[in-house]
């Protein structure tokens, strides 16, 4: 069963999941937001074998393409057509993935090829890549069938199925992701924005959690990222308004209170310096 939609906001679409983790083929699962923006609330990787249209993701718009894969985060916002697209979705929690501290340090951490830095490009796939991701999927199936079904099996393909992504994402020129990418500081800075950017707008509670200066903690992210600590937090709150606006009924007031600014003239403004736009012309564009 799917959330139903409501006027504050952005729907999830329920996926079929067994247990954490589930893969079906694309063409099979219909539902009433098909064709309409949503949001998932586990890690999905989508694989299209075959496909034409457009994929919208968070207001980039990509052209489907055959063999082409995408990976979307936890409450990303996606759309795609109501039909004209074959392959497959495998979704999956974060806890499915890593059980405990062990697998932390064993397993590849799938949380850097899923950079939304990268403008959620998609990952072009070649033939022989695309026969052993095909392979991987079968054997899923069949583990997922069996009587004993053994979870750590079903992790341990999902993590050669993420390994071959990224391979592939290496060899496709325009997104080869940089390897400062892989900083242990990075994912776990990321984190702490995605968790704490409605509230904290300011590099120094950031910095305080590496017990770095934030002089310290910007030098890290220009290096990596190119960007400073507070264009991380100011480039997430843009993207929340963003859908906000877009995808919600919420004044542009509560809009504001929401993503932790007191004066929502000072919001106006700040809204207007990233996006060339003020929240009410980019509402009313996106309800066109």
């Amino acid at each position: 069963m799917q959330q139903k939609q409501t006027v504050d906001t952005i729907p999830y679409q329920q996926l079929p999941l067994n247990g954490q983790f589930s893969v079906f083929e694309l063409e099979s699962f219909d539902t009433d937001l098909a064709g309409m923006p949503h949001r998932h609330l586990d890690f999905q990787i989508l694989w299209f074998t075959k496909a034409a249209g457009e994929h919208i993701v968070d207001f980039v718009t990509f052209d489907l393409k055959d063999n082409s894969i995408f990976l979307l985060r936890p409450g990303q916002v996606h759309q795609l057509p109501k039909a004209g697209f074959y392959g497959y979705s495998l979704t999956f929690t974060e806890k499915f993935y890593f059980t405990n501290r062990h697998d932390r340090e064993t397993l590849f951490d799938f949380t850097t090829l899923f950079d939304d830095s990268q403008e959620y490009a998609p990952i072009r796939i070649g033939q022989g890549a695309a026969e052993s991701l095909g392979l991987i999927i079968e054997l899923m199936k069949q583990e997922l069938a069996a009587q004993l079904s053994n979870s750590s099996v079903i992790k341990h393909y999902l993590n050669a199925f993420l390994l071959l992504a990224e391979r592939e994402k290496k060899h496709n020129a325009a997104n080869s992701p940089d390897l400062h990418h892989h900083d242990a500081r990075i994912i776990r800075l990321r984190r702490l924005v995605e968790i704490n950017f409605r509230k904290e707008h300011q590099a120094a509670f950031y910095a305080a959690h590496f017990a770095l200066t934030p002089k310290r903690l910007n030098e890290i992210t220009r290096e990596a990222l190119g960007k400073t600590v507070t264009d991380m937090v100011h480039d997430r709150l843009v993207l929340e308004a963003k859908r906000q606006l877009a995808f919600s009924h919420r004044s542009i007031k509560e809009i504001c209170y929401e993503l932790g600014f007191e004066d929502p003239a000072y919001f106006s403004r700040f809204f207007r310096n990233h996006a060339q736009t003020s929240p009410q012309e980019f509402r009313e564009k996106m309800f066109k």
